[in-house]
């Protein structure tokens, strides 16, 4: 952060709240800024290694905080926008990297949480180690380094989500439970970043807060093991009644083994993300009045509730050995829980029976719906869709050919016309009101344009519905090349993952919206139009 002196007092400064000394190495002519808290302490430069001597703080300064405007510029590098966290641990900003030529999240420590070079040079070594950290579900550290006046900083990868605490919040004040289903996805993320970090680090500080909710019910952890540089720092620095020994982490999420100041390792990890399972299941934090889930809810199989608590053991040789086998065991007790029979059948209002058969079932979730580079489905929002089934394929013209039988309705447009109504091929020229009757009559309904747009991009946000790559005549009825609409199975590597044809290319659908804006009503708060 760059900064000016305080006029009248050339080697002081403010920082975050906290009185800095400047402090210039004699040999190298380093020049960084220290907490008041080292004032008259031998120390080495960060620079060149020589020993030298913090000055004495002399003076008064007036108590004020150092104020940043979009605009400032920080270690000849970053452009920063905006605040966009706060906390005991120092403050973020939203910034412009011009080296990569990118906005990242830019995390200024509070010089208060890291007082010594001991501390600060563990603090940089985990970061270091967080940095090599490359995963889909753990936030991106792109660089680690200080200030020219001494700030220790963490550059990293800048989402467009929200914390798991914010969702956690929101749902208590609604008094709105979470549903199994995204209270366990949500956790098998965590569990993700968690397998893959262990091979190198221990997080030590896994909570709410450091987990975040992207678009698309995606999940990112962050801040791998700084918790520890934190602990060795103040352990250096004992405040006056405070023991030798603290807990490295949140005392809320720690382990039975972190409370006691015993050897930790990547199973208290598993505990913590045993008591964020237990509260995405019952909105009660750690810290609340004890309940157990069957107190708060009767929906959560008891095979997830088993897997759950063996994740709280006490003892840290009965719980999960590793995220893997935490992670294996709560996919397998809710898909077996919780898995869709292959085919139901059921009553409509009308007294139409109907079967699940030829439909795909779609488990629904949040996701991003919209385009930001198409002017008519503009803006990009994230979205809701509850659960549902979707036909695996358009109505053929031999299943529409049924329903004229059994109904006398009149046919569509082009029905006699040779090149539409192969008895494989979708129906065409059906209007609207066509569209409604035949749902009607098949005991079904059109989808929204919402659970279509789901079903086509999914959670993922694919951007076509079998993935990323092109558009080819191998994968659906690429620009109109057949001349005429394709048989529904003949463009089966473009099916989404879930098996869904035709979702791209062929033909135009009909759905229950009307061709229209989108609107957002609760903008910023994930809720749609």
């Amino acid at each position: 952060m760059e900064s000016s002196p305080i006029p009248g007092r050339r080697n002081l400064l403010y920082i975050l709240g906290l009185l800095m000394i400047q402090c210039t190495c004699a040999n190298c002519g380093l020049q960084i800024l220290v907490p008041e808290t080292v004032q008259g302490r031998p120390g080495s430069c960060f620079g060149c290694g020589e020993k030298l001597q913090v000055p004495q703080a002399q003076g008064q300064l007036p108590s004020a905080n150092l104020q940043y405007a979009e605009g400032d510029r920080a270690a000849n590098r970053y452009l920063l926008k905006e605040v966009i966290g706060d906390g005991g641990m120092g403050v973020v900003f939203r910034a412009r990297d011009d080296l990569i030529d990118e906005d990242v999240a830019l995390k200024f420590m509070n010089p208060r949480a890291l007082k010594t070079q001991k501390g600060q040079k563990l603090f940089i070594k985990e970061a270091q180690i967080a940095r090599h950290l490359r995963h889909e579900n753990i936030v991106a550290v792109h660089d680690v380094s200080t200030t020219p006046e001494g700030v220790l900083y963490l550059s990293m990868e800048l989402l467009e989500g929200r914390p798991l605490r914010k969702y956690l919040n929101q749902h208590r004040l609604k008094k709105k439970l979470i549903g199994v289903r995204v209270a366990v996805e949500y956790t098998l993320q965590i569990l993700k970043a968690l397998e893959y970090a262990h091979r190198t680090v221990i997080h030590r500080d896994v909570k709410p807060e450091n987990v975040m909710l992207l678009p698309g019910e995606r999940v990112k952890v962050l801040d791998f093991g700084l918790a520890v540089a934190v602990l060795q720092d103040e352990e250096a620095t004992p405040t006056p009644g405070q023991g030798k020994k603290r807990m490295i982490g949140t005392a809320a999420y720690a382990s039975p083994e972190q409370h006691q100041q015993k050897t930790v390792d990547l199973r208290s990890d598993l505990y913590s993300v045993g008591l964020i399972l237990r509260e995405l299941l019952t909105l009660r934090t750690p810290v609340d009045e004890p309940a157990t889930v069957m107190e708060v809810r009767q929906d959560v199989s008891p095979a997830i509730i088993e897997v759950l608590d063996r994740a709280l053991e006490k003892q840290k040789e009965k719980r999960w050995q590793s995220a893997t086998e935490f992670r294996d065991s709560l996919s397998k007790a809710y898909h077996e829980s919780y898995r869709e029979v292959d085919v139901v059948e059921f009553e409509t209002r009308e007294g139409v029976r109907v079967s699940s058969e030829g439909m795909v079932f779609l488990e629904g979730g949040s996701f991003l719906m919209g385009s930001t580079e198409v002017r008519e489905e503009a803006p990009e929002f994230e979205t809701h869709v509850d659960p549902f089934y979707m036909d695996i394929h358009p109505v053929t013209c031999e299943e529409y050919e049924v329903y004229l039988k059994a109904t006398g309705a009149a046919p569509p447009k082009f029905w006699h016309d040779p090149e539409f109504n192969g008895p494989r091929q979708p129906v065409t020229g059906v209007t609207f009101q066509e569209a409604m009757s035949y749902a009607a009559w098949a005991g079904k309904y059109l989808p929204t344009e919402k659970q279509w747009e789901f079903a086509a991009r999914g959670k993922s946000n694919r951007r076509f519905p079998w993935g990323s790559i092109e558009p080819d005549t191998t994968r659906c009825n690429f620009s109109d090349y057949l001349g005429m609409p394709s048989i529904v199975t003949m463009h089966d590597t473009g099916a989404t993952p879930e098996g869904l044809l035709d979702l791209a290319g062929n033909i135009y659908e009909w759905t229950l919206d009307a061709y229209a804006p989108y609107r957002r009503k609760n903008p910023g708060d994930g809720s749609d139009s």
